[in-house]
């Protein structure tokens, strides 16, 4: 799955199902960068992929984010989020609603990470109103990675009744988790729509008896880990002492990173060293580790991570436990976030799932063989020293102090000052970390300050106001560390703003009208990739009579669309209302508006 999973894999075969629409998504993710992240809403509001053509039209991304803001929550690490390269448009903004930032503090000697990459989807045929979960185990973060993943999809049809005993109780915990989740969420108006929607999303999956398996695989058993609350708590440790490690006889683990004493311990069970296989990144292995396995260590062959080889680096990102359960005689295989280290099981919030083989489906030998066998096609080759390694401590040590900062940082005061601008106050804790730590608003670089309680940004525009901020550790230009951090702004005009944004992008009549063509295009990415010409038409002459027959013509397809799907007739309108009607298209929103209300009549 080297390609990119969220275009080959997840938007054509995972998360859109033929004949259903989403009517709610969470995600979780430990790392995320916003333009993975815009993929989101424009998937759910297109049904189509995000392709660097849509990035440079960012007004198909305004409908996309309008069209589907209820519908998805995205919950990540804090201080995971990565400053994204292209910040000439204030796009990102609009999705502050929809990202909930976790922040777990710390344990013992650092923090704990919230870690897991699981999304639960509802969604429902809206010819049949069947309605049905869909439950994505990954090893994926919500970014633009290259490496080497795993994707695993179960999907349940939501019954009349709720069930109750054994199915209860299997699907218990992933219920708890996500409570758990709704828990993270602040219990304010803004964020109302979010608790309510996973409260319903763990309600239908109270009614699913079961979900769907690979017809290789007879069983599930879901497994969160690090997490506790009323009535649950999920100990990594005892997860994978009682589920993982007991009479486990035949045991191969993929893992980028992993350590020695963890490791130790989940090959404690397997027998004969022929019997155990460890498939990791070269720069994880030891010496130690070595010795340990017998040389029975594989990795990513180096051709496939090395840069100066390829355009593309490859590298194993995936969790993969495959075990021979020596008592029961099944084959299992655990999947999901957690790598084989001790923070994985004793100290983060991951989240796994175990899938049972059918009898005679699969066995160690056969399964390492489907990973390691002879031939150009095989990813991986045999460790056979260990390389050198790089600078970690002194990465480990500014992502410290980022996460110092992060944990300092209260809330953000807005106060509207001369000339429609506004001034931004810092609020933190006086714990300050005493290393240089600096902070600017998302789009706004040149207002870069040391973060300190009450540091100022004055004379900020409407549009640019935003909950994303930047925290950047100084050092070497090679080695600076910055993050983008979600700070809460509870005076936040997130209504004005976000009407300012729109009509900051939808400047011309030309994207105007190529928005509402494309809110009712019955093709979004046909449409995208074929209307350079209307707009160019638009810019270069003002043609009365061309402009008459396109709006007519515009005028003719929104009555169509408005008996197939009304609500789409309703998005046009809330677009309507956030442009600014001035002489270029209060014309053309007066004309709309006339057919909205006859189309409203009908």
């Amino acid at each position: 799955m080297a390609e990119n999973i969220f275009s080959d894999i997840m938007y054509k075969d995972v998360l859109v199902s033929d004949g259903f629409i989403v009517d709610y998504m969470v995600c979780t993710t430990y790392s995320l960068d916003m333009p993975t992240l815009l993929s989101v809403p424009f998937m759910l509001g297109t049904q189509s992929e995000i392709t660097e053509e849509t990035l440079r039209s960012p007004h198909y991304l305004l409908v996309s984010i309008n069209r589907s803001a209820e519908k998805f929550v995205v919950f990540c690490n804090s201080g995971s989020i990565a400053v994204p390269q292209n910040l000439n448009i204030k796009i990102y903004s609009l999705l502050e609603k929809n990202v909930v930032q976790i922040a777990l503090g710390s344990k013992g000697r650092g923090f704990v990470n919230f870690h897991p990459k699981i999304w639960v989807i509802k969604e429902t045929n809206p010819d049949t109103q069947e309605c049905q979960i869909k439950v994505v185990v990954m090893s994926r973060n919500l970014t633009s990675s290259n490496d080497l993943d795993i994707v695993c999809e179960l999907t349940g049809t939501v019954g009349k009744n709720k069930v109750s005993g054994k199915q209860a109780s299997k699907n218990k915990p992933l219920t708890d988790f996500l409570w758990w989740l709704r828990e993270r969420v602040q219990d304010t108006s803004a964020k109302k729509h979010i608790r309510q929607n996973i409260k319903e999303l763990i309600n239908c999956i109270e009614h699913v008896k079961r979900f769907n398996l690979d017809k290789r695989f007879e069983d599930y058993d879901f497994y969160p880990m690090g997490i506790s609350g009323s009535g649950y708590e999920y100990n990594g440790r005892d997860i994978c002492q009682k589920a993982m490690l007991d009479h486990a006889a035949k045991t191969i683990i993929i893992s980028p990173f992993i350590d020695v004493k963890t490791l130790r311990r989940l090959f404690t069970s397997s027998l004969p060293s022929k019997w155990k296989t460890l498939i990791t990144r070269h720069n994880s292995v030891s010496d130690e580790i070595l010795s340990m396995m017998n040389d029975n260590v594989y990795a990513v062959k180096e051709v496939m991570t090395d840069m100066a080889e390829k355009e593309i680096a490859v590298d194993i990102h995936e969790k993969v436990y495959f075990i021979y359960n020596g008592k029961t005689r099944y084959n299992y295989l655990y999947l999901g976030s957690a790598n084989a280290t001790r923070n994985a099981f004793c100290r983060n919030v991951e989240f796994m799932v175990r899938l049972r083989f059918m009898p005679y489906k699969m066995s160690y030998d056969k399964f390492r063989r489907e990973l390691i066998f002879d031939g150009k096609e095989c990813m991986f080759e045999q460790v056979t020293g260990v390389p050198e390694k790089g600078e970690e401590a002194k990465t480990a040590e500014a992502e410290h102090l980022i996460r110092e900062a992060i944990e300092a940082v209260r809330e953000a005061k807005i106060v509207l000052s001369a000339k429609g601008r506004y001034t931004i106050t810092i609020v933190c804790d006086k714990n300050l970390p005493s290393e240089s730590i600096y902070i600017y608003p998302l789009y706004s670089l040149s207002m870069k300050k040391k973060l300190k309680d009450g540091v100022t940004f004055e004379n900020i525009p409407l549009a640019s106001l935003t909950e994303f901020y930047v925290l950047e550790v100084k050092g070497d230009e090679e080695k600076k560390i910055r993050r983008v951090i979600k700070v809460n702004t509870p005076d936040m005009p997130t209504d004005d703003r976000d009407k300012a944004i729109f009509q900051s992008i939808i400047d011309t009549k030309a994207k105007y009208i190529s928005c509402i063509n494309f809110m009712i295009a019955d093709s979004p990415e046909t449409f995208i990739a074929e209307n350079g010409q209307l707009e160019r038409e638009f810019s270069s002459r003002q043609n009365a009579a061309k402009e008459q027959e396109i709006s007519t013509s515009l005028f003719e397809d929104m009555m169509r669309v408005a008996y197939k799907d009304p609500d789409r007739i309703k998005s046009i309108r809330e677009i309507m209302e956030k442009m600014d009607k001035d002489d270029s298209l209060s014309q053309m929103c007066v004309q709309f508006e006339k057919v909205l209300k006859r189309i409203k009549k009908l």
